[in-house]
């Protein structure tokens, strides 16, 4: 299947003519400035937008005090904060990091985001690989977090209560946490991850580029359990935008992996699982074929990309 056109759906190539580029600055030092900036705002106006929901639902903490035991009074804390941690993480990704990185690549780079963050067409055969190859990782992921979960023997417990925020008991709201978790991550995340970071790295370290962004993505989420799955997903999906010099698989690679996650704890009322996605022991074995499929996908991946990859969409 052809490839689709290559030129972004800003057609006019970037022109670097911004404050950053005009005084011949370190790019790589733009790239983690930027990062650094935009992870500042929005961690901080997060945390003000989570208070002040939190506070608007007040009557719900005063329940708290009465639970017995310390992981009871964990559980209600996490069930009185679920809509507002979500509310705040819709609001403050678009609010606090889509905005100002697109205003940083408008002031420091060029005028043209879309050209910049590589909004580009791209074939559906590559579309439909990098998807297949996301959902043959989702095991080789789950099996690395309960492998280190087995290590330092870590209570079922907490996972449960850190799940709570991404569980769902009916269609509206499985609804809703789509939008909240697979949607907005995927458009926000990429652009300040691959279409900003990875985008302004690689021009001047190349693939290495893929590694460190991959690295920096894994420990922006602030799970030391999943830190290495998700690290590896950084780099999957960072070589996709490597190869395919697009920000569309990205997107779509970053929605599957959410997606997967909050079907797998769509639950009816009664605690039963109503997509039975991970209802199975990911076993050694399991994780092994996994990895040989996504291997495998990979590598269809780089051919499909072969064609295209060398040819410069723009300077």
């Amino acid at each position: 299947m052809e490839r689709l056109n290559e030129v972004s759906l800003e057609s006019t190539p970037p022109i670097f003519d911004g404050s950053w580029e005009r005084a011949h600055r370190n790019i790589t030092t733009a790239a983690f400035l930027g990062l650094i900036i935009t992870g500042v705002v929005y961690f901080y106006a997060q945390a003000i937008i989570t208070g002040i929901l939190f506070f608007l639902n007040a009557s719900g903490t005063k329940e708290i005090i009465k639970e017995k035991t310390f992981f009871e009074r964990i559980s209600h804390t996490m069930s009185v904060l679920k809509n507002p941690l979500r509310y705040s993480l819709i609001v403050s990704q678009f609010l606090f990091m889509l905005v100002p990185i697109v205003w940083i690549i408008k002031r420091w780079h060029t005028i043209h985001v879309l050209s910049y963050a590589r909004i580009a067409r791209i074939s559906i055969l590559e579309l439909v690989v990098a998807v297949a190859a996301t959902v043959c990782f989702v095991p080789v992921s789950g099996a690395i977090s309960e492998f280190f979960i087995r290590k330092l023997n870590i209570p079922d417990f907490l996972a449960q209560v850190n799940a709570q925020i991404f569980t769902s008991y009916s269609t509206q709201e499985l609804l809703w946490l789509i939008v909240v978790v697979c949607i907005t991550p995927a458009v926000c995340e990429e652009m300040l991850f691959r279409g900003y970071v990875q985008r302004t790295l690689e021009r001047t370290i190349g693939m290495k580029s893929v590694f460190i962004t991959g690295v920096i993505f894994g420990l922006y989420h602030m799970q030391p359990l999943n830190l290495v799955s998700l690290s590896l997903l950084g780099i999957l999906i960072g070589y996709f935008y490597y190869r395919s010099k697009s920000l569309v698989p990205c997107i779509f690679a970053h929605f599957t992996n959410n997606l997967l996650a909050v079907l797998s704890l769509y639950k009816t009322q009664h605690e039963q699982a109503v997509f039975r996605v991970f209802d199975f022991e990911i076993t050694f074995l399991g994780g092994t074929v996994a990895l040989l499929f996504t291997s495998a996908l990979i590598f269809l991946y780089h051919q499909i990309t072969k064609k295209n990859f060398f040819v410069e969409q723009f300077s």
